[in-house]
């Protein structure tokens, strides 16, 4: 599905969050383990509500919506993809408007939209997201986590519209941020 969070899976490992001291980190964890499995879609709800108010509300509230988007991905039904895309597409769309800048919402929904088919009309708005994540990156102001950043300049390499000149510079960025991976304990 997203090489990008098949990779990170590989370098995550299983989702563990007794080593992990900070909730948001673990609810990180669920969502990129769900994408390669299903069960781990429940267990990244049940933990979420269960440390809901240890959460910043806007990220919570963004990985509820992704995390209801992933389950379309298993569901077998038409109708019950449907409901499950219906369910968190506003939600991340809502959250993106209203804190447009906030990379980490942004980057749950270009994955959440980027692989929809055509006919939900999202394409433009994830060449959007693209662009304004490349933007942050290069500027150095995308405020995420290590693991995400890496996960979307990969991301960004293969999928996004990239003129030659931010290729090449997310390219020196990307050898950047597999150089510090290599150091991190």
């Amino acid at each position: 599905m997203m090489l990008g969070l098949f990779v990170l899976l590989l370098w995550t490992g299983s989702v563990t969050c007794e080593a992990v001291t900070e909730p948001i980190e673990c609810v990180r964890r669920y969502y990129l383990r769900s994408a390669e499995d299903e069960e781990a879609i429940a267990a990244g709800m049940a933990f979420l509500e269960t440390q809901r108010a240890r959460l910043p509300e806007t990220l919570a509230n963004a990985y509820q919506a992704a995390l209801t988007i992933l389950k379309a991905r298993y569901a077998f039904w038409p109708q019950t993809k449907m409901r499950y895309l219906r369910e968190g597409l506003p939600v991340l769309d809502s959250l993106v408007a209203a804190h447009p800048d906030h990379m980490e919402i942004r980057c749950l929904r270009l994955l959440s939209i980027y692989y929809l088919p055509f006919f939900f009309g999202r394409k433009e708005m994830a060449r959007e997201d693209m662009r304004r994540l490349t933007q942050q990156l290069l500027a150095g102001e995308a405020s995420l986590p290590y693991t995400y950043r890496r996960m979307m300049v990969e991301f960004l390499l293969a999928n996004a519209p990239l003129d030659q000149v931010e290729r090449m510079r997310l390219q020196t960025l990307y050898r950047e941020l597999r150089r510090s991976e290599a150091r991190l304990p």
